[in-house]
């Protein structure tokens, strides 16, 4: 029987540990390989984040100011790497003999060592199958090297050109959007600029308008001249100026004062600036300027100063001063009838009346739509059937004036109701915004949206009248009848009245549905309140005092609406 020689079984074994070893060694330098493989992408990765969002951020400027030097840069690097890549292919030889012993590494040069060790493994040649073995491992090492840093290279030659791409693009979109918001600044800048240019043209076109629309002035100074005439004759004969009017001029002059009525257009035209002489507070407030150290509060007076300067270079909206002048002259003539021009076609709307006092005009009839009576003192006119839609009655005093619309048996020749029984006053968007009105008749007028805002509104009647959407913000109403008015949309903010049951008698004089009172609420004010008011002053001299004074004031305000 034979025995194990225990030596040479000795020396299998360390073989088979050594060839073990060996395969170890080579699975573990695979795995190696592996994570060094994902190691360096991952550092490649964070070298071009670290390197690429600081440049990306901080670099734009630089890149758009410098891109040729830029561009260099990456060429020749580029190039460097070109250059460093052919070297290494064509000496490759010299360097895998210098790292690895080895010259080739093609693939079929892995038969020849791995043939060895299975010839020399089955004759148990172990030293010869060892050797070969070694052979065999040194060529795969080789082959690997090269395989890896083959790949590296590439990858990170990819890398780079990917992050100088992302670099160049991130750079360029900043750059893209710095550039973006200049040309929004420019843009911005350039709508200013031509906004302010449309508004010079707009103002140029305007005042050609007005230079055109002006030359009509000295047609109406020959007409004021030749009514001044007539007038004088009429005198010079015994007439007494009581009766000297519109009848009394001769029919040539009539006509042409309906003819520059016809020719005469509104226009726009330069306002004075914080220069209004019929604005006493205004002057007020101009003249405390030169003295601001007498005020115990100048901060009040300079909010006020800003208002009141803060005006614009042309009137608000178009006005006809030739228009406004034929009025003026006719009425300081003492012509105070116009139905008849009106009749025969005379149009004085968008007429700016310049004149402080209409006292006693009749102007039944009259085409007064956008016109102009602001500051003037308005006694006894007469206005009846006419069409003051969107007129302007402001900053004015209306005493004894009758607006309300004509009742059929007051219509006189030449004019006609046609089985009307009233022929309506027409007072659309009309404005008596700061105007002192006393005992005026705004009876069945017609009117959506009446602007009453900061009025003293005192023996008013509005008896029947439709007033839909009025507004007396801020007023102050005093003694006027609502009878069977129409007060839809009502707007009372801010209004001081005398009367603790002025809601509920308001609801029940004014047509049904039309006034909720539940909306609105009374709270008591003192005096002084009342006082602060900016028309008590000329409330004082324009209203009997016994219609307000010791009297407890109250003022409107709308009922918060509270959700359940």
């Amino acid at each position: 029987m034979e025995t194990e020689d225990p030596i040479d079984g000795g020396e299998q074994g360390a073989a088979s540990g050594d060839d073990r070893r060996r395969s170890t060694a080579m699975t573990g330098g695979a795995s190696q390989g592996r994570r060094f493989h994902g190691g360096s992408a991952m550092i490649v990765f964070v070298l071009g984040v670290a390197c690429g969002i600081p440049a990306a951020i901080f670099m734009p400027g630089f890149l758009s100011e410098h891109g040729s030097v830029v561009l260099g840069i990456v060429l020749g690097a580029l190039l460097f790497v070109t250059v460093v890549l052919s070297l290494v292919f064509v000496f490759r030889q010299p360097l895998w003999r210098c790292l690895f012993q080895r010259t080739e590494i093609e693939v079929t040069r892995f038969a020849g060592p791995l043939a060895d060790v299975a010839r020399f493994a089955a004759g148990q040649k172990v030293e010869e199958a060892t050797n070969a073995a070694r052979d065999f491992a040194e060529i795969v090492l080789a082959r690997y090297a090269w395989v890896s840093t083959r790949r590296w290279l590439i990858a990170s030659i990819t890398g780079l050109i990917a992050a100088m791409a992302a670099l160049a693009g991130s750079a360029l979109l900043f750059e893209q959007n710095k550039l973006l918001r200049a040309q929004s600044g420019l843009l911005t800048e350039q709508n200013q600029r031509i906004d302010i240019q449309n508004a010079l043209i707009d103002t140029q076109i305007q005042l050609a308008e007005a230079e055109r629309s002006a030359q009509i002035g000295p047609e109406v100074v020959e007409i004021g001249a030749l009514i001044g005439a007539e007038r004088q004759t009429f005198l010079d004969g015994g007439g007494n100026i009581e009766n000297f009017g519109l009848f009394n001029l001769s029919s040539s002059t009539r006509g042409r004062i309906i003819a520059a009525s016809l020719v005469a257009r509104p226009y726009r035209y330069l306002a004075p600036s914080n220069a209004n002489p019929r604005d006493a507070e205004g002057l007020i407030v101009t003249a405390l300027a030169q003295r601001r150290d007498a005020l115990a509060d100048p901060s009040e007076f300079d909010s006020q100063q800003q208002v009141r300067t803060d005006t614009k270079r042309l009137v608000d909206r178009p006005v006809s001063p030739e228009r406004g002048d034929l009025l003026t002259m006719m009425s300081a003539n003492s012509i105070l009838d116009t139905e008849a021009l009106t009749f025969l076609g005379a149009d004085f709307s968008f007429a700016e009346f310049r004149r402080e006092l209409a006292g006693g005009l009749s102007m039944r009839h009259a085409r007064l739509a956008y016109a102009d009576f602001s500051w003037t003192r308005m006694v006894g006119s007469q206005f009846g059937a006419a069409q003051l839609d969107l007129a302007r009655i402001e900053n004015a005093v209306v005493r004894g004036t009758n607006f309300s619309s004509l009742p059929a048996d007051e219509v006189a020749e030449p004019f006609s109701a046609d089985g009307f029984d009233y022929l309506p006053t027409r007072m659309t968007g009309v404005s008596f915004r700061n105007s002192i009105i006393y005992n005026t008749a705004f009876a069945r007028i017609q009117a959506i949206a009446p602007l009453f805002d900061g009025a003293v509104v005192a023996m008013a009647d509005f008896t029947g009248a439709s007033i839909a959407a009025s507004s007396f913000r801020n007023a102050i109403i005093i003694e006027s009848n609502f009878e069977g008015a129409s007060l839809l949309s009502m707007e009372l903010e801010g209004a001081i009245v005398f009367d603790q049951t002025f809601l509920e008698k308001l609801k029940q004089a004014a047509a049904p549905g039309t006034f909720v009172a539940e909306r609105w609420q009374l709270t008591p004010i003192s005096a002084g309140e009342v006082a602060d008011h900016p028309l008590h002053n000329e409330m004082t001299v324009q209203v009997p005092e016994s219609a307000y004074v010791g009297i407890q004031a109250w003022r409107i305000s709308r009922v918060e609406q509270t959700s359940d």
